[in-house]
């Protein structure tokens, strides 16, 4: 599952080792798609978006996760009610834009017709929202598209007759482009606040997995043999577990391993191959100098699961759009609680808010958070997960708190009642 890498596409001819194909080159060949957990939930959450009422929803993923051969995948379990354009280029005026989508829909058209785009592309949505079919518009790298091309787009996922839209809107890219889409200009487009699915890298299982599984589709019966699954931890720690760079990586490294007429790739080949990429492998670095993979997975009723990697020094999690971590609830205050990575942990503060944050159930002022914890912020359920913190012992300094967070009980109150998801708690927070 990985994105075009002009050094695989060079050497895409080779096929070492006995091979039948070349394994890490870059295919829309069904039988190299890797199903990690991750891009199947991927594909069932724009299964499920464009067959509701929502106009839009939002794919995010970092470079080099596979986005454009999911897309490849998805086209292709769609039936003929479907009638699908997509628009790949960043650096496009919207004059080309409109033009590249009624290409796609299969609508003649020379450059240099004068005839109002704009319109045009308008009667064909009509006319096929009157004939029972749905026009699904793919837009991918949107966060890096000129403002015109975005107006369009605002114009086009308005466009109804007899109150239903007419074109759904599936737009994926770098998470810069959640930035974009919370933007003032955006707000027509993005309201309601539409689904949307952070597409993450793969674990180190996953990566071992994911090497197998293209080894096997291009020819080896035995994977194992080839590329010892002692080597995938260093594989997993020079690319991070994203899938272009375990291409990349692996392909260099079966080179190396035939031009020494070797059997199988060794632990040697990988160091050479990361070292003539300029790639630092963090599998050579002391275990405590290796960062932990720490993230958290929001769920909402309504809303599809997201996944959000902690990187940084402190992250704000709020309503409010200077939020890093962004949940859009009337219940989550504009700054509901603060992430601050301190060394090997990550503490989790209260900032003040109205209703309070719960960590398993219980409310916290300051707790430094273990492998699983699960966090409710209003109507919001957030597991942390963290491998690299789940042997830790109790936080001396971890705060809880049996009133309003942050303040004493205020004159007059005989209980303090805690507040879940807006609520008076009848249980008195037990």
């Amino acid at each position: 599952m990985s994105e075009p890498h002009p050094i695989t596409e060079e050497r895409s001819g080779d096929s070492p080792l006995g091979l039948t194909t070349p394994p890490f080159a870059d295919t829309s060949d069904d039988a190299f798609f890797f199903p990690s957990d991750q891009h199947l939930r991927a594909l069932e959450f724009m299964g499920h978006s464009i067959w509701t009422r929502a106009r839009l929803c939002v794919v995010t993923a970092d470079q080099g996760c596979g986005k454009s051969l999911l897309i490849k995948r998805f086209l292709r379990d769609l039936d003929e009610r479907v009638i699908a354009a997509g628009v790949q280029k960043e650096q496009i005026t919207a004059r080309e834009f409109l033009g590249e989508i009624l290409h796609q829909y299969g609508v003649p058209l020379e450059e240099s017709d004068k005839t109002d785009r704009r319109r045009l592309l308008e009667r064909f949505l009509v006319h096929q929202a009157s004939m029972g079919r749905m026009c699904l518009l793919i837009v991918e790298n949107a966060q890096s598209m000129h403002p015109l091309v975005l107006e369009e787009l605002r114009y086009l996922a308005a466009l109804e007759t007899e109150g239903a839209k007419v074109l759904k809107l599936l737009m994926l890219g770098q998470p810069a482009l959640n930035r974009v889409l919370d933007s003032p200009r955006m707000i027509e487009l993005v309201h309601p606040a539409p689904p949307r699915f952070s597409l993450g890298s793969l674990s180190e299982d996953q990566t071992a997995a994911y090497v197998a599984h293209r080894l096997r589709a291009a020819g080896a019966d035995n994977p194992d043999e080839l590329m010892p699954h002692t080597l995938m931890r260093r594989i997993h720690a020079c690319t991070s577990g994203v899938p272009s760079r375990i291409n990349v990586l692996c392909e260099e490294a079966l080179r190396f391993a035939a031009e020494e007429q070797l059997q199988a790739v060794s632990a040697e080949a990988i160091e050479r191959a990361a070292q003539e990429l300029g790639w630092k492998s963090r599998a050579s670095l002391p275990t405590d100098a290796v960062d932990s993979s720490a993230r958290l997975t929001i769920s909402m009723q309504g809303y599809a699961d997201r996944e959000v990697e902690l990187t940084g020094g402190r992250m704000i999690i709020g309503r409010g759009e200077e939020a890093d971590v962004r949940i859009d609830s009337v219940f989550v205050s504009r700054y509901h609680a603060l992430l601050v990575r301190d060394g090997s942990q990550d503490l989790l503060l209260d900032l003040g808010s109205t209703n309070g944050v719960l960590v398993n159930s219980q409310r916290v002022v300051r707790r430094a958070l273990r492998h699983r914890d699960l966090i409710q912020l209003g109507p919001a359920r957030v597991v942390y997960t963290n491998e690299g913190v789940a042997g830790q012992g109790i936080d001396a300094g971890e705060t809880v708190c049996f009133a309003r967070p942050g303040f004493p009980p205020a004159a007059g109150e005989e209980t303090a009642v805690p507040l879940a998801f807006g609520r008076p708690d009848s249980s008195g927070g037990r």
